[in-house]
C-alpha cells in the first residue's frame, strides 16, 4: 500500500504554541519543520517547486520587527502594527497611505520583504506580486482593541477600493499576528522567505498550513493560514453560507463601529473567494465587532447537539439558541484558529477531518493533521490525544491554560440565561398539532395521474424511487452509475430542477452514511425574523421550530394559525400570507408581477411567512415553477434588504430528487 497516496486527499494543517505565549525562534524552526512533513498533503508539479501554496502565521515577532524598522531608520513605539502586503504598483501604496490617514493611523515606513525567488516554480514566480511590509502605529495613544478594530477597518476599506485590483491582496494586518504564505512548497518556504531564518525572529505561536486545491485553482492570496484560521476539508454548504451572511447584514448593530464604520465592513464574504477564505471572514468579523473566540468558534461550527440525548440541557440551550442566529458551516472540516489572544483547534459535526495533538512538559502543544510531524521524546510528552467528532482544544495564552471541550461548553452555557430565553419565546409546532387516536388518513386525490404528469413524476420514478422510501423508510440501494442525459441533452420533458446540479468538492468527501447522518445532521427549521447577530437577548429565540421542514397538514394548519389576526394563537411576528404562481402567458411579466406583490406585502402589510402555492392548475393555468420563484423572490428580498424578515413556504409537488 501506498501510504503517501493514501494521505493526500485532503489539506494539511496544524498549530504549536507555548502556552505561555513566550516568544522563541524555535517555535518557528519547529513550525516550519512540521510544514516541510506535511509536503505529501499537496500536489506537486513536474518541476518539484510549484504546488498549490503553503503558510505560516506567525505571532507577531515583535524585536524582531523593532530591529528591522531600526536598520531602517524607524523607531517603533510600543503600539504598532504590521500587514504584510501583496502590491502591484506604487499607487497602492498611495490608497494604503491615504485610508490609513483617515483612520487615524500613520505609516512608518514600507519594507520590501527579502525573498529569494530560487525556491519558487514557474507558475509561481510568473505570478509573484511585490511582496511588502508596512509598518503602522496611531496618531495617538488607544485602547489596544481599538487600535486593533481600525486595522481591521482600514483593511477592509483597502480591499473595497483596491477591489479591481486582482494582484492586490493582504494576507495580514494586525498587531498580533503576522502571515509568511504563498505558492511556495513547503520545503522551500524558508528559503524563500529569508527572514524566518533570522534568529531574532522569534515567536510564541504558529498556525501552518499545506493547501490540497480541490474547488479552486493554485493562487498567492489563497494560500493559507488565512488571517485566523487555518482550515481542512471544505465547506460544503458554502453557498447558502454567503447568502445568509448577505441576509444577516440587513440588520446589524455593532458594539464595536460606528453605523458608518460598519457599512465599509459589508460585505461579510464574497463570491470569488474560496470556501475557506469566506469562512475566515466570518471568523474575523465576529472577532473584531467583539464577540468572544470560543463563542465565534461554537457558533459557525457546532458539535452535533440535536440528537445528542445525553447533553446537558444548559449547554443544548446555548446550541439552540446560536442555531437562531447563525447556521452551521458544515465540513467535513477542522480549522485551527486564533485571535491572537487564545488559540485553538476546532472538528465540526461530522468529525471526518484529523486533528490529533500533542502536550509537552515544556509548557507546548502541538495539534496537527497526523502524528509525526515534529519529533518530541517520549519523555516529553504529558498527554497525546484526538479531537472527536464536534470537539474543541483551546489555550489562553495570556493565562497559560489549557481549555478542553468540556470546560468550554462549561463556560459558553454560563454566558447568559439561554434555557429561560428558549422558554419563554420559543414554540414548536409539534406541540400543538392534535391527532384522534390511532386516526388512519385517506390520501386518495382525485386526478392523481393527471397532477403526476403535471409535476413530471414518471412511473419509473415511482417504482425506484417513491414505493422503495415509502416501503424502507430510506432511500433504495442501486448499482453505480447513472446514465441518464443531461436534462438539456434530454429528448424528453424534464422538470426544470433537473437542468441545476449542486456543486461540492465529491471527490475528497467522504459518503455520509444513513446511520452516521442521523447522529450528526438535523432537518429542525424555524420561522422567524433574522435578528442583529452581533447582539445576544431573549429576542433571538422568537422562533416557530419544526422537527423538519416537510410540513404535514396539520403542522401548517398550526402554523397557519400563528398568523391569523383572528385565531388566539396569533403573533404579529408570524403574520401570513398565500400566493399563488399560476399563470396564463407571459411567464417572465408573470414572475416580476408576483415577486413584486410579496414585497410589498412584507413592506408595507408586515407579512413575515410567505406562502407560495402552485396548486389547482388548469388547462389555461400554468404555474411558475417553483425553484424559479424561490430563487427569484430571495434574490429581491436581499436586494430590497427585507430577506431578513421573512421566512417561505413553498406548497408544491416540485419538490422531488429523483
Amino acid at each position: 500500500m501506498d501510504l503517501l497516496r493514501s494521505f493526500k486527499d485532503n489539506c494539511g494543517f496544524g498549530l504549536l504554541a507555548n502556552i505561555y505565549n513566550v516568544p522563541s525562534h524555535q517555535n518557528v524552526e519547529d513550525a516550519i519543520t512540521s510544514l516541510e512533513r506535511m509536503m505529501h498533503r499537496g500536489a506537486i508539479a513536474a518541476d518539484g517547486k510549484s504546488g498549490d501554496g503553503s503558510g505560516l502565521l506567525f505571532g507577531m515577532p515583535r524585536e524582531f520587527m523593532k530591529k528591522v524598522a531600526k536598520e531602517h531608520g524607524v523607531d517603533l513605539p510600543k503600539q504598532f502594527g504590521v500587514g504584510m502586503l501583496f502590491l502591484q504598483n506604487d499607487a497602492q501604496k498611495e490608497k494604503i497611505e491615504e485610508i490609513c490617514a483617515n483612520n487615524d493611523i500613520r505609516v512608518l515606513l514600507f519594507r520590501k520583504v527579502p525573498v529569494n525567488t530560487d525556491a519558487l516554480g514557474e507558475q509561481a514566480l510568473a505570478t509573484l506580486p511585490e511582496i511588502t511590509q508596512v509598518f503602522l502605529a496611531p496618531n495617538s495613544i488607544i485602547a489596544r482593541k481599538r487600535f486593533d478594530a481600525l486595522l481591521y477597518l482600514t483593511r477592509r476599506e483597502l480591499e473595497a477600493a483596491l477591489k479591481e485590483e486582482e494582484d492586490f491582496y493582504i494576507p495580514s494586518l494586525s498587531s498580533t499576528v503576522i502571515s509568511y504564505k504563498g505558492l511556495v512548497m513547503p520545503t522551500h518556504i524558508r528559503e524563500f522567505y529569508t527572514d524566518l531564518t533570522d534568529p531574532d525572529f522569534k515567536v510564541g505561536f504558529a498556525l501552518f498550513h499545506q493547501r490540497f486545491s480541490t474547488n479552486t485553482l493554485p493562487q498567492w492570496r489563497l494560500a493559507q493560514p488565512f488571517r485566523s484560521i487555518a482550515h481542512n476539508g471544505e465547506i460544503n454548504s458554502i453557498s447558502a453560507n454567503r447568502f445568509n451572511a448577505v441576509a444577516k447584514s440587513e440588520w446589524i448593530e455593532s458594539p464595536v463601529f460606528s453605523k458608518r464604520e460598519l457599512d465599509k465592513l459589508l460585505p461579510i464574504t464574497k463570491a470569488d473567494q474560496s470556501d475557506s477564505a469566506s469562512l475566515d471572514n466570518m471568523f474575523e468579523f465576529l472577532i473584531a465587532n467583539g464577540m468572544d473566540f470560543f463563542k465565534a468558534a461554537r457558533a459557525l461550527i457546532p458539535p452535533p447537539w440535536q440528537n445528542a440525548p445525553h447533553m446537558d440541557s444548559h449547554l443544548r440551550a446555548f446550541y439552540e439558541y446560536m442555531s437562531t442566529c447563525f447556521e452551521a458551516w458544515d465540513g467535513p472540516a477542522a480549522v485551527s484558529l486564533t485571535d491572537g489572544r487564545y488559540i485553538g483547534c476546532v472538528l465540526d459535526r461530522n468529525g471526518l477531518r484529523p486533528a490529533k495533538y500533542v502536550i509537552t512538559r515544556d509548557d507546548r502543544i502541538i495539534i496537527t493533521s497526523e502524528y509525526g510531524v515534529l519529533d518530541v521524546g517520549e519523555d516529553l510528552i504529558i498527554e497525546r490525544g484526538r479531537l472527536q467528532s464536534g470537539e474543541m482544544i483551546g489555550v489562553d495564552l495570556k493565562f497559560g491554560k489549557i481549555l478542553k471541550s468540556d470546560e468550554i461548553d462549561n463556560y459558553l452555557k454560563s454566558t447568559n440565561s439561554y434555557a429561560d430565553w428558549l422558554n419563554q419565546n420559543m414554540t414548536y409546532l409539534q406541540e400543538f398539532v392534535e391527532l384522534p387516536f390511532n386516526e388512519t388518513r385517506c390520501y386518495e386525490i382525485d386526478g392523481l395521474t393527471k397532477k403526476q404528469r403535471l409535476a413530471n413524476i414518471t412511473q419509473e420514478i415511482i417504482e425506484m424511487v417513491i414505493e422503495p422510501m415509502m416501503k424502507d423508510g430510506k432511500e433504495n440501494t442501486g448499482a453505480m452509475g447513472d446514465d441518464t442525459p443531461l436534462a438539456a441533452f434530454s429528448n424528453r420533458q424534464r422538470s426544470f430542477s433537473d437542468f441545476f446540479k449542486q456543486k461540492f468538492a465529491q471527490v475528497t468527501n467522504p459518503p455520509i452514511d444513513p446511520i452516521r447522518e442521523k447522529v450528526v445532521m438535523s432537518l429542525n427549521t424555524g420561522f422567524g425574523e433574522i435578528r442583529n447577530i452581533l447582539s445576544e437577548d431573549p429576542d433571538h429565540a422568537i422562533r416557530l421550530k419544526a422537527i423538519s421542514p416537510i410540513l404535514m397538514e396539520e403542522k401548517y394548519n398550526v402554523l397557519l394559525s400563528f398568523g391569523d389576526e383572528n385565531h388566539p394563537r396569533y403573533r404579529k411576528e408570524y403574520k401570513n400570507r398565500t400566493f399563488s404562481t399560476l399563470f396564463e402567458r407571459d411567464l417572465k411579466g408573470s414572475l416580476e408581477r408576483l415577486v413584486g406583490e410579496i414585497v410589498q406585502s412584507v413592506r408595507e402589510d408586515d407579512v413575515r411567512i410567505i406562502i407560495l402555492d402552485d396548486r389547482c392548475s388548469t388547462r389555461n393555468m400554468k404555474y411558475i415553477p417553483m425553484v424559479m420563484v424561490v430563487g427569484r423572490l430571495n434574490k429581491v428580498l436581499l436586494d430590497e434588504r427585507l430577506r431578513h424578515l421573512t421566512s417561505t413556504i413553498a406548497i408544491t409537488a416540485e419538490a422531488v430528487d429523483s
